[in-house]
């Protein structure tokens, strides 16, 4: 009887903890909701390149994602990440004009979630010892409306082509703009044609990032 008693205190106990530490946690979330809440009213966002704070800006690494994709014997679309990126540009609001804009990529750090697949993918397609970077430099930057128009050079694999790359911007807060962006382009063109058409020829890239005034 007193081995019954002593079962039930204690399951009565681990059941009042229990309420006491869900009731605390919800609490905490609500506090931290409205926190979040007030805080994001307070960015006073803008959509608006033409108020933008004026100087260069560089690429925020912890905000910023680029990843790849084509297409793996048309069944589906095979995806990867770099997640070694850099770069920065020049932005004057009064002419609503960005400049200068240069992005590098660490093809070894290419992030397939197979670190063996991985290696296997910088050290053959990418021959990442001999070509250390991915790079794409602006020739021209168009501003109409929140699309940036992006024209420049990619240098991938040692050969140099025009990429274009259609840009929407997110707006601007705290020193800080957002990008959303995407271009194609044909691999077989840099000089990375295996497997083709079993794995496409065509890649397409797509950017999220953040830039962050210096």
């Amino acid at each position: 009887m007193k081995s019954c008693n002593a079962t039930v205190t204690i399951a009565a106990s681990l059941l009042l903890f229990t309420s006491v530490a869900m009731a605390f946690q919800q609490g905490r979330g609500s506090a931290e909701d409205a926190t979040a809440s007030s805080q994001y009213k307070a960015l006073n966002l803008t959509k608006d390149p033409t108020v933008a704070a004026e100087g260069y800006y560089k690429l925020d690494p912890h905000h910023t994602s680029v990843t790849a994709k084509l297409a793996h014997m048309d069944l589906s679309h095979y995806t990867l990440r770099f997640d070694t990126v850099s770069g920065g540009f020049s932005f004057e609001p009064a002419h609503a004009t960005a400049s200068d804009l240069q992005i590098s990529i660490d093809p070894k750090s290419v992030d397939t979630g197979d670190a063996g697949f991985d290696k296997r993918i910088a050290a053959r397609f990418f021959q990442a010892d001999e070509y250390s970077s991915i790079a794409f430099t602006s020739s021209s930057v168009t501003i109409t409306g929140d699309h940036f128009s992006v024209d420049g050079t990619l240098n991938f694999h040692g050969v140099k082509k025009p990429m274009h790359l259609n840009v929407v911007y997110r707006g601007f807060t705290q020193g800080r703009m957002g990008f959303s962006g995407e271009a194609t382009f044909k691999r077989s063109e840099f000089g990375v044609g295996e497997w083709v058409p079993l794995e496409a020829d065509e890649v397409t890239i797509l950017i999220e990032t953040e830039f962050v005034k210096t």
